[in-house]
């Protein structure tokens, strides 16, 4: 997890997005398709207010599912997604085109 220390180091909050089954409570939940198959993603229904501003942040983006899922988690509960960030980015499978007009910037890329 490289979010908690990030949210710790700015002085802001942290919220795990998690597979499904894994997050206790009431929780909120989207499908969305791998490369290989279809996954589900949740969060907690009460982890953020309407209105309330987020950065999503992640270790990878590839084909660009579980960051768009995570970004509808966020549009469900009416969080506002300021931007999406990934260590590497793996530029040839294209996943950023499916963040449209969500800000979104990688450390390092690969072709």
């Amino acid at each position: 997890l490289i979010g908690p220390p990030l949210a710790q180091r700015l002085g802001i909050g942290f919220v795990l997005i998690r597979k499904k089954g894994k997050l206790p409570g009431p929780t909120e939940t989207v499908s969305y398709a791998l490369e290989y198959g279809k996954a589900e993603l949740e969060i907690q229904s009460d982890a953020v207010e309407p209105g309330q501003k987020v950065v999503i942040v992640d270790d990878l983006l590839a084909t660009g599912g579980t960051m768009y899922a995570a970004c509808e988690l966020m549009k469900r509960l009416k969080a506002e997604v300021l931007e999406c960030l990934v260590i590497i980015e793996l530029k040839l499978l294209k996943g950023s085109e499916k963040l449209k007009s969500i800000p979104f910037y990688s450390l390092l890329q690969y072709d």
